[in-house]
């Protein structure tokens, strides 16, 4: 009895009467009465000692080992003395028990909170069970839709970010405060009107923390046109590497010209294999390029007659984002793979030396040489063997099998390792990330690339202009921005011209992002932390519950 005493929910309200116990249906059944003898009235706030009847509530409480504990719960009903009061009788309050009208103690129903704010419906609801709760989704995200959000004092310097109900289609905004790295807000969509609105209604804000986003930027300069904007330097140098991206694009061929001269420094003496193609295969490849050329030149033709983008498409026979794309480079751009490169390494790699040295002997059987580096190790399939070897009749020498070769027992021994490993091709992406790679970063073979990609008369310009713009951002040099923006504006390389002319539109924030230590990586944080969220709930969670979760467990 002294035990159960002390279990109680509370030790100062009420009293343990009786308690009985049913070990059949593992149930505990207390009886419990209120030691309030004054009460205030709801409404008017006024005490009073005048009893008018006692009723009894029935309450779930936690759980006690495997037993469902059950509160049978008797208070008093008083009478208001106020006689301006429109409440003439009420029922005593128990905040620390029970909340009015609530079927759970208070803190049974806390704990039932915490399931749902930390799992979400499906999830909690499954541990409820496990636990001896026994709630279904429904109720627990009842729960959590009944928690009020803090109120929350309005931030001095505010992270601002979007993020997607559904990629593509619907998004929304994030705000955070970046003194405490806290979550404050989620808006429903990413127009400027809509967060112009939110910060006329929260005054105060000092400093704008955001991406390149222009309906950000007019939004913040709608709704706080005296605080300062902050562009964030992960997307400036994000920007930059879109540009630099557009240049590579256009100088396919230099980057080849690089990747040649890097493969032939690793293997001088390397005999031909089967990665160098064919003669046939070659020249398919030369009528694609002729092909696309072609419809190249059409494109800016037809543009410059005046048709529109879908009519070009339509009479060329290509899609609509291909006709930007030819008529956003004012070069040819060329495809993007080099020549006879694999974009991933296989698992063939490590055995293509044996089995073209076995081929060029003479022991041209498919089967008998995938059975032996599968003893080797080889863990593919038949069908990769079969198309390199497929390869290899095309490109060596037809040889004929001696008997000897043919009577050979499968089983070279220990797989042969690869003379060196298999690098990623050096497309317009990689060339561009190797610039913005940190130099202490980068391996001896990244840094002997990007010197020779230095080199290259058509690219020197453009990594000497982005390698400016990467010093300037890191090392916070606000001084030289100037000078650097007018060298960029006045440049040959449309692409770098263009993002100079965005800099420029963008002047203040980017020069308040080389000043001032304000970064939106905090906002990027909780923006995984909501992307967790939302896919914890199959995408099917609405704003509110989405903030109330975001919010709440910060």
């Amino acid at each position: 009895m002294e035990l159960l005493q002390h279990l109680l929910p509370s030790q100062t309200d009420v009293s343990l009467n009786s308690w009985s116990i049913d070990p059949a249906n593992q149930q505990l059944v207390v009886n419990l009465c209120s030691t309030q003898t004054v009460a205030c009235c709801p409404l008017c706030h006024r005490s009073t000692d005048r009893i008018h009847s006692h009723y009894e509530r029935t309450l779930r409480d936690l759980p006690l080992v495997q037993f469902t504990l059950t509160i049978l719960l008797q208070v008093c009903k008083f009478f208001c003395l106020n006689e301006r009061c429109p409440r003439r009788i009420f029922t005593e309050r128990l905040p620390e028990v029970v909340a009015p009208w609530a079927r759970r103690t208070t803190r049974y129903t806390a704990q039932l909170e915490a399931m749902g704010l930390a799992l979400g419906g499906s999830a909690a609801a499954r541990l409820s069970h496990q636990l001896g709760y026994g709630y279904r989704r429904n109720t627990i995200l009842r729960a959590i839709s009944k928690l009020p959000l803090p109120v929350m004092a309005t931030p001095k310097i505010l992270g601002v970010d979007d993020f997607a109900f559904r990629t593509g289609h619907h998004y929304g905004t994030i705000l955070v405060d970046l003194e405490t790295n806290q979550p404050i807000a989620l808006l429903p969509d990413r127009a400027a009107g809509t967060l112009a609105a939110w910060l006329k209604e929260q005054p105060g804000v000092k400093i704008l923390s955001r991406d390149r986003s222009k309906a950000y930027r007019r939004g913040m300069s709608d709704g706080a046109p005296d605080a300062i904007q902050v562009a964030d330097r992960f997307h400036l140098l994000q920007n930059l590497e879109e540009a630099l991206e557009k240049v590579f694009k256009g100088q396919t061929q230099s980057l080849e010209q690089v990747e040649q001269q890097q493969i032939q420094a690793q293997q001088p003496t390397e005999a031909p294999t089967p990665e160098a193609a064919p003669d046939r295969y070659r020249t398919q490849r030369e009528v694609n390029r002729a092909i696309r050329l072609e419809k190249w030149e059409q494109t800016h033709a037809l543009r410059k007659q005046g048709y529109a983008i879908k009519d070009i498409a339509h009479h060329l026979g290509i899609g609509e984002r291909t006709v930007y794309t030819y008529l956003a480079a004012s070069t040819f751009p060329e495809w993007q793979y080099p020549v006879g490169r694999r974009r991933n390494p296989s698992c063939l790699d490590p055995y293509k030396a044996y089995l073209s040295e076995q081929w060029q002997q003479g022991r041209q059987q498919t089967k008998q040489l995938f059975g032996e580096i599968q003893q080797q190790g080889y863990p593919g399939s038949y069908m990769t063997v079969a198309r390199y070897t497929r390869q290899l009749r095309c490109s060596l020498p037809s040889i004929k099998p001696s008997r000897e070769s043919l009577n050979d027992l499968p089983g070279r021994g220990p797989a042969p390792s690869p003379a060196t490993p298999v690098s990623e091709p050096l497309s317009a992406k990689r060339a561009a990330w190797l610039l913005l790679t940190r130099p202490e970063n980068l391996t001896p073979e990244e840094k002997t690339l990007l010197e020779k990609l230095g080199q290259q008369p058509k690219l020197s310009g453009a990594i000497a202009l982005a390698q400016g713009f990467i010093k300037l951002v890191r090392e916070r040099l606000p001084g030289e921005f100037d000078d650097w923006l007018e060298t960029a504006v006045s440049s040959s390389i449309k692409a770098l011209r263009s993002f100079a002319k965005g800099l420029q539109e963008d002047y203040d924030a980017v020069k308040a992002a080389l000043t001032l230590e304000v970064s939106n990586g905090p906002v990027e944080g909780q923006n995984n932390r909501l992307k967790m969220l939302k896919r914890q709930m199959f995408g099917r969670a609405g704003l509110e519950l989405l903030a109330k979760r975001l919010i709440l467990i910060s």
